[in-house]
């Protein structure tokens, strides 16, 4: 048994991990009296495998393809790189986007942040008054928009 090497499921390097933190900084900054984090305080490897596993290999090649100065220069060298890579790689910064968005506003201390609580809003203090189908005289009157429910 060779106990020098030690598995692991994390996909990615520390020094591509030190990039991933940095580009998701730059994209999603913490604000400046700590009240909401930034992108990289959250786990965006974790999101990507459990709902976008297909993304990760597009990411990796992508922190690749970044300088390896990245993670040491200052906060606008790193912006003005991660613009470079927006016009040079358009679609593939724009599904980083997206992913970076996702994993962000689904986070439990942004959502608390924003002052949204986390799940569904209702029923949390919203009412539905049963019985007034009103609202739907209209629907019911064109009915090329809706389909009846079978009998």
């Amino acid at each position: 048994m060779n106990k020098g090497n030690i598995t692991t499921d994390y996909p990615l390097t520390n020094a591509q991990r030190n990039k991933l933190g940095c580009l998701l900084d730059v994209l999603i900054p913490a604000s400046q009296d700590g009240h909401m984090p930034s992108a990289g305080d959250l786990d965006l490897i974790a999101y990507l495998q459990a709902k976008a596993m297909d993304f990760l290999p597009s990411l990796i090649a992508l922190l690749d393809g970044l300088d390896e100065d990245f993670t040491t220069v200052n906060f606008d060298e790193r912006y003005q790189a991660v613009k470079i890579l927006s016009n040079d790689e358009p679609g593939l910064f724009q599904a980083l986007i997206y992913q970076a968005y996702a994993v962000y506003y689904q986070s439990p201390a942004v959502l608390e942040g924003i002052g949204a609580a986390a799940g569904a809003p209702f029923p949390r203090g919203n009412t539905i008054e049963s019985g007034d189908l009103s609202l739907l005289d209209a629907v019911l009157a064109t009915p090329k928009q809706y389909r009846k429910a079978p009998s």
